[in-house]
């Protein structure tokens, strides 16, 4: 494969216990009682899926800028100063770089607080675009999404892999009919033996494949 598509949450960094409880601790300040389910309901959705499923479905009085911005106010400190690299991922970019790859990243997260965690970590100049959800108005719920990043770098399907944690992320990246790469994640442990089934590649960590 020449293209690598890469998730960032869980894939590159290891940020996914950070949103542990963040809608629900956010909802319980703003005065509502989220259901016990609110992780499962919000996993696949974008910031503004979620933000207006706060809104239309559970009665919060906020305009959906406002959720967006209190959510990602803490969040956005974490990344700024703290969340890590997972091991060997930037061996493995050295090596693809080395060897001529093009690649970018596709997230859920926002630019606003990636791009400065890129440059912390020192792996921003890896990738050539960093792709949020937001600004395509698209979310990993939908197997277009991967498609339209491809379209965005002008990578051809056939040549581009997309490297996923999650279970929804590897079954949307296959069903677009990509080379699907799965990363171990310990917040997808409950998911592993259908992601590996599903994924045309597992790894447990880059070190696998340098």
């Amino acid at each position: 494969m020449n293209n690598y598509i890469f998730d960032l949450d869980g894939t590159l960094i290891d940020s996914m216990g950070v949103w542990d409880n963040v809608g629900y601790d956010f909802l319980v300040k703003n005065g509502i009682v989220p259901p016990k389910n609110l992780d499962d309901i919000i996993k696949e959705m974008s910031f503004e899926e979620s933000a207006e499923f706060f809104i239309n479905s559970l009665g919060l009085k906020m305009t959906k800028n406002e959720v967006i911005a209190g959510v990602t106010e803490y969040v956005a400190d974490r990344y700024r100063h703290d969340i890590d690299i997972k091991p060997y991922v930037r061996d493995f970019l050295v090596k693809s770089k080395k060897n001529g790859k093009r690649m970018c990243v596709l997230t859920a997260s926002e630019k606003y607080y990636v791009e400065p965690l890129l440059k912390r970590l020192n792996i921003d100049g890896f990738f050539e675009n960093v792709i949020t959800c937001s600004e395509i108005s698209m979310s990993k719920s939908s197997c277009e999404i991967y498609n339209r990043a491809a379209n965005i770098m002008g990578f051809k399907k056939s040549e581009t892999a997309v490297f996923e944690d999650a279970l929804h992320g590897v079954i949307n990246s296959k069903k677009a009919g990509f080379y699907t790469v799965a990363v171990f994640d310990f917040k997808e442990k409950e998911n592993m033996e259908l992601i590996k089934k599903t994924a045309d590649l597992y790894i447990n960590s880059f070190k696998d494949i340098l």
